[in-house]
């Protein structure tokens, strides 16, 4: 086979769709603007200390993932939960103590969820992907696609994009153009994590687990909306993280520090100021996940897995793929590997018919 497909990002659906179609016999080649893979999963060593900026959890219900973490061989374990977790409703009502029910417990990655992806490039062959390569333009002519980077021009049959729809948009340029209907529903559908802040504090020691606490805080009044531990399964390296309020959004890093601290000596005592480092990423300031044209106020997953994303486009040049396109658990980890299949099969399907 000779058919070429250019994929556009190497987060989990773009890595996933690269194997399954190399293994299919298609010439593919992933186009990365980060230096980096994996897009909105992002794991940061601190120290011996490995912490999720991005995509963490999972759990019974994300049965494609997991039938790709067990072709994969992933190794993953249950998140600790054990002990007192804590809810807050008021700003003026002292944390509740609650114990969260084990019906239904979350697992995330052993060696990180950056695990995962390293796990399915090692699959592909040498230079398929090509990373701190930013697409600017897409051409779409008679017998191919022209894709135009910051560095080069290449050619394939076709070209899979996987970017979350308002980020396309909003960042390449198409011609012919795409469009009007699927610009304005691009426009309308929501990013997930674009509006999120992942904090991540990494500890000596689990002071919380000492105290017969979980780590777990759900507060309606933040910063911190949801926080857990993230030590590792060796109890090796300790860490509390989790997301803060979007509305911590209009304060400073120094200034989201100090109310964060605020609130966890609240719950936790003064143990819990007695981290060694603190990280944090803010999903609105990533360059290649924002969008400047999304509208603003959009409710979670709104518009994910649209029947207007399933249909290729110009002749079945362009297929739009990605976490925000699955029908199925849009905009997770669950909903890009779903994404991924869906295209594949798509591709596999064109390629038999002609």
């Amino acid at each position: 086979m000779n058919t070429s497909v250019i994929i556009i990002g190497a987060g989990l659906t773009g890595l996933l769709s690269a194997y399954r179609l190399q293994e299919l016999g298609f010439n593919v080649k992933i186009l990365e603007a980060r230096d980096r893979i994996g897009g909105r999963i992002h794991t940061l060593r601190s120290g011996n200390a490995k912490v999720e900026m991005g995509a963490t959890w999972f759990n019974d219900s994300h049965f494609h993932l997991l039938d790709i973490i067990e072709e994969f061989n992933v190794p993953f374990f249950e998140q600790f939960m054990t002990g007192t977790s804590y809810f807050q409703t008021f700003s003026n009502v002292p944390p509740q103590e609650i114990t969260v029910p084990k019906n239904s417990p979350s697992y995330r990655f052993k060696n990180g969820t950056v695990d995962l992806l390293n796990s399915i490039a090692a699959k592909l062959k040498p230079n398929t992907i090509s990373l701190s390569e930013v697409v600017k333009e897409v051409h779409i002519l008679e017998n191919r696609a022209e894709v135009k980077t910051h560095v080069r021009t290449l050619n394939a049959d076709i070209v899979i994009t996987t970017l979350p729809p308002a980020a396309l948009i909003d960042q390449i340029e198409f011609s012919p153009a795409l469009p009007n209907d699927f610009i304005a529903l691009a426009e309308q559908t929501h990013t997930w994590m674009q509006d999120s802040i992942k904090v991540a504090l990494t500890y000596r020691k689990p002071f919380w687990r000492d105290q017969e606490k979980s780590g777990t805080i759900f507060s309606n009044v933040g910063p911190l909306t949801e926080f857990y531990d993230q030590s590792n399964v060796e109890n090796e390296s300790y860490a509390l993280v989790g997301f803060a309020s979007g509305s911590c959004a209009r304060f400073t890093k120094e200034q989201r520090i100090e109310k964060i601290e605020a609130q966890l000596k609240m719950v936790f005592g003064e143990e819990a100021l007695q981290y060694e480092s603190y990280y944090e990423t803010t999903w609105y300031d990533e360059e290649f996940t924002k969008s400047n044209r999304q509208v603003a106020n959009l409710f979670p997953h709104q518009n994910g897995g649209h029947a207007m994303y399933q249909t290729p486009l110009f002749n079945n040049k362009l297929f739009i793929s990605g976490a925000e396109t699955s029908k199925h658990h849009s905009g997770y980890m669950e909903g890009a590997i779903f994404a991924a299949e869906s295209v594949v099969a798509k591709l596999k399907s064109l390629h038999l018919t002609q």
